[in-house]
This record gives C-alpha cells, sequence and structure tokens, in this order.
C-alpha cells in the first residue's frame, strides 16, 4: 500500500543513551536526613572537642569504620532479601584464624618481600574460601532445608566460633608478618587503605543490587518471595547467592581485622559487632527487599562520628565507654521514633 497524502510520516525512533553501570543515582529522603544528620553530628563534636576536627582523627575514622562497614553489608544482603545473619562475625573471625594459622606454621621466617607477598594472597585466598563456605553453609539451611534464618544462622555462630576455639585453644593467634600491616595501617594519598577498600565494596554492592537482574531478584524475593517463585525466580538460588556474598564480605572483614590488630581471635567483635550491624541497617531503613547501599555507608559514617567523639569528648570520664552503647541506644530509639512519624505522613498524604 502506499502512503496516503494526509498520512503523518512516522515520528523517528529516539534511542535514550545507554547508562553506565551507575546510571542515575537517586537521592531519596531517606538519604538527605542521613546527610543531614551526618554533618550536624560532625559539627557539633567538632565544636565541642577540640581535636576532633584534625587530620589525625579523620584519617583514625578511616581505619576504623571499614571493618563495621563491611561487615554491615553483609548484614544489609541477608535483610534484604527478608531474613538475617547473625553469623557475620564468628565467619569473619573464623576466616582470619584459618588465615592466621596459614601465615603462622607456613611463612618461613627468612622468606624474602616477594615470598611473603605471595604467601599473605594464598592466606588472603585461604580466609576467602572460609567465608564462601560458611555462607554456602547457610545458604542451604535457609533455602533449601527451610530454617527460618534466624534459627539457622544462630546455628552457625554458635558452629562457627565453637570451631574458631576448638583450633586456637581461647588464645589470640600473633606472629603475622610485618607485611601484613600494610592492609590495616597504611594510606595511600593520605586516604587510609581499609577506607579505600570498603569503598570499593559498598559500590559493588550498588552494583550488585541496583544495575543487575540478580539484585532485581533479591529485592522482589524479599517484597513478596511467593511472587517471586510464582514469576519465575529460583528463590533458593536467589538466597544461596545472597549468603555466599556475605560470607566473602565477613571474610573481608576478618582481612581487615588481622591488618590492623596484627592478631585473630575468636572473639573480637563477638559482643558488639552484629547487634552495630544490625542498628546501621535500621538507621538506613533497610528492609525486605528495600534498601539503599549510599544509606548504609552514611550510616556507618554517621556511628564512627558518634564513637569517636563521644570517645574524645569523654576521656579520662569514667564509664565512658557505656555513654557511648547508651548513646547508640538512643540514636536507634530516636530512628524508630522519626520512622513513625514519617510512614504517618506518609500515609495521610497518600
Amino acid at each position: 500500500m502506499t502512503q496516503g497524502t494526509n498520512d503523518k510520516p512516522a515520528a523517528p525512533i529516539r534511542r535514550k543513551p545507554l547508562a553506565g553501570a551507575f546510571g542515575k543515582i537517586r537521592i531519596g529522603s531517606e538519604t538527605v536526613q542521613l546527610l543531614v544528620l551526618a554533618v550536624i553530628l560532625f559539627m557539633f563534636f567538632s565544636i565541642i572537642v577540640e581535636k576532633f576536627l584534625t587530620v589525625r582523627s579523620i584519617t583514625s575514622m578511616g581505619f576504623q569504620m571499614p571493618e563495621l562497614g563491611v561487615l554491615t553489608l553483609a548484614m544489609m544482603l541477608s535483610i534484604y532479601t527478608g531474613g538475617i545473619n547473625l553469623s557475620v562475625n564468628a565467619t569473619s573471625n573464623l576466616a582470619a584464624v584459618l588465615a592466621g594459622f596459614f601465615m603462622v606454621r607456613y611463612i618461613p621466617k627468612d622468606a624474602a618481600g616477594a615470598v611473603v607477598t605471595l604467601y599473605l594472597a594464598v592466606a588472603f585466598l585461604i580466609a576467602i574460601a572460609v567465608g564462601w563456605v560458611c555462607g554456602v553453609i547457610n545458604g542451604l539451611l535457609i533455602g533449601y532445608v527451610g530454617v527460618p534464618p534466624i534459627l539457622a544462622t544462630l546455628a552457625t555462630m554458635t558452629l562457627y566460633t565453637g570451631i574458631s576455639v576448638g583450633l586456637t585453644g581461647g588464645a589470640t593467634v600473633t606472629g603475622f608478618p610485618t607485611q601484613l600491616s600494610v592492609i590495616g595501617a597504611q594510606t595511600i594519598l593520605g586516604i587510609p587503605i581499609p577506607f579505600l577498600i570498603f569503598v570499593g565494596f559498598t559500590i559493588l554492592t550498588y552494583i550488585l543490587l541496583d544495575r543487575t537482574s540478580f539484585g532485581f531478584k533479591m529485592r522482589l524475593l524479599g517484597s513478596n518471595p511467593v511472587a517471586a517463585e510464582f514469576s519465575g525466580i529460583n528463590n533458593r538460588a536467589i538466597i544461596m547467592g545472597a549468603y555466599m556474598y556475605g560470607g566473602i564480605l565477613s571474610a573481608v572483614t576478618g582481612i581487615l581485622i588481622m591488618g590492623r590488630t596484627m592478631s585473630a581471635a575468636y572473639e573480637y567483635g563477638a559482643t558488639t559487632y552484629v547487634l552495630l550491624t544490625i542498628l546501621i541497617c535500621v538507621l538506613a531503613n533497610v528492609n525486605p527487599g528495600m534498601g539503599r547501599v549510599i544509606d548504609v555507608f552514611i550510616a556507618v559514617v554517621i556511628l564512627q562520628i558518634l564513637s569517636t567523639g563521644f570517645q574524645m569528648a569523654l576521656s579520662g570520664v569514667r564509664g565512658s565507654t557505656f555513654f557511648k552503647d547508651f548513646a547508640w541506644g538512643v540514636l536507634l530509639v530516636l530512628v524508630f521514633i522519626a520512622n513513625y512519624f514519617i510512614r504517618g505522613r506518609r500515609a495521610q498524604s497518600s
């Protein structure tokens, strides 16, 4: 058929430019609120604590926050899929202990620098492999056996801690080569290496959750597992993948701890780290199928500002460490109250 004189020519097809790995990063209201809170706290402690706003203090925070930050990313993944992972810290310590045993027993005392570097690389691979295996066990119990996440990871937390205690006899593993301290105590252009590692895994996790089909399936699984299953998503495989990656992140945390403390122990962070990762996820408004990696990053910064600020402000005061825990609890309560009113406003507006 020929085109009539009254027919309009077909509009040219306009193609949108291809987005990169990051695409358009949208800043939500929660992100703005966290940024404002971080700025307020930073200014507050800068005013009341003389040495807070110094290069030394900021660099120290850059060395401390990555351990908890990377571990929180592991916790975020489990919550994102509708579960929880109480074994993140136990996985971290077990990975560090086994990698530490390898270094102590197999690195020759008179080895050259290049040889030591090679052994360190093998030790890091051992730690990553241990974290991966721990993640696989969690994924099998939760995704395939059907054990509730809180019970499964409570059991594996006890298992991994028991293995660490059995291997070490309750003692701390030490005697690592000095080259290991490069990870935990050195800087690049004034930026702590652990902080750069934290930023790297934050970006990697953001790409995974927001720019891949795997992240979309995780979001759907966390939001509505029944709908995800009926849409053809393999829920078991997604759960397995989330906990495997979480195990690897936990192992990276163990490496960072070894590099900073030059030691490995079963009890490192056992009393606080799991609770703090949950606190950060709550502060960042991470829920099943919901949550932003950038919010988690900012929440880690907020918690570190609180920790360092109160530690410096109350230096020499009896019971100052307990007040820091009190401040974290107050912050958590305030977040719950704020979220309650925000949800109420949104319900009224809708």
